[in-house]
């Protein structure tokens, strides 16, 4: 049984999926509550209920109840840091909401400290744990469609959620708040993705963005952008806020010998052919999933099991500053009209 800390602010992203998280675990005991302002505190009691402890509006506050297993850290991008370096100064493990940071240095700046006080730091990019992903990392990686030619991904969202708000824009869609649109809040699981299905970094970046819906923000609504990766595969992005609902999310790894593709029309299946003798004539194979794939009580779980030292990490630090250095590299990029190496 574990303790953990629930680190947030007003505005700040998927609350209420953390505390459920936190709420339905029995691997969670008990939760100590963090907000600065001390405005969540009610909301976070109603869910969590009995497993809810001690309410603080600083870190020090925190560390002095004890030090947790874990920290749950979910703030507006530009605060984090400042939360997130005194847990880890004093070791505890860390799962972040992304992206945590405005720029990627200061993230580098996280990761360098959990290194030298062995914590954890994680960011919650949770697609990682879906089980399309993972089936599809393990047949890439048992060269299952042989040597990796190119990958390609699709991440478009809701174009009314920045409408709905032009007077008083969310934070995700604020530079100084955020450091980025799209790619930063969205994108990035994708990018992430890629690199994890591969098993490879990727290493240089070219973009283009833009904001195609013309809305008065000064991050983009839209970014494409590709991707060479360690082994000389290509790869490229799709990824904005372009529909009238949540909208589409695919991808396709294409390799020597065949492809494997997940999430395709909005279907929970993966497809994988390969014309490899070792699929004795049943070269065009498809696995589908029932339920909802991957989401945030499996992620809050696994991270804490890490935490615990019962199970490796989903992600390491050094993956997730990774990630997030693609992301500005693809700033760079758009703003130069250069490609960037990494």
């Amino acid at each position: 049984m574990a303790t953990v800390a629930f680190v947030t602010e007003p505005n700040a992203a998927h609350q209420a999926p953390y505390r459920n998280a936190i709420r339905d675990l029995d691997l969670v005991e008990h939760a100590e509550l963090l907000d600065p302002s001390g405005s969540t505190f009610e909301a976070s009691i109603n869910t969590i209920g009995d497993k809810a402890g001690g309410k603080h509006t600083s870190v020090d506050s925190l560390l002095q109840a004890g030090k947790p297993d874990m920290a749950i850290v979910t703030m507006i991008a530009a605060h984090a840091p400042d939360v997130i370096r005194p847990l880890l100064e004093a070791g505890v493990h860390v799962m972040a909401e992304k992206p945590s940071c405005v720029r990627a240095e200061d993230f580098a700046e996280l990761a360098s400290l959990a290194d030298k006080n062995g914590a954890h730091l994680m960011l919650a990019l949770a697609n990682r744990l879906r089980p399309d992903v993972q089936q599809a990392r393990s047949i890439i990686a048992d060269g299952g469609i042989g040597n990796l030619y190119a990958l390609r991904a699709v991440q478009v969202d809701d174009q009314t959620r920045i409408q709905k708000r032009l007077n008083d824009p969310d934070w995700t869609f604020q530079k100084k708040l955020a450091g980025g649109g799209h790619l930063s809040w969205l994108g990035i699981h994708r990018l992430d993705m890629l690199s994890y299905l591969a098993s490879e970094d990727i290493v240089e970046v070219s973009a283009m963005t833009s904001v195609a819906g013309g809305a008065p923000i000064d991050v983009e609504d839209l970014g494409i952008v590709t991707l060479r990766f360690a082994s000389g595969a290509l790869g490229a992005l799709f990824s904005g806020y372009l529909m009238d609902q949540k909208g589409h999310r695919g991808w396709t790894v294409y390799g020597s010998n065949g492809w494997v593709r997940g999430n395709e029309a909005e279907v929970e299946a993966l497809e994988w052919r390969s014309v490899s003798s070792e699929m004795l004539g049943s070269n065009n194979r498809r696995y589908e999933y029932s339920g909802q794939p991957g989401g945030y009580t499996p992620w809050v779980e696994r991270t804490l099991r890490a935490a615990l030292g019962e199970a490796p990490a989903p992600i390491t630090a050094a993956e997730s500053l990774q990630v997030l250095r693609v992301v500005h590299a693809a700033y760079a990029s758009a703003e130069s009209g250069s490609a960037v190496t990494l």
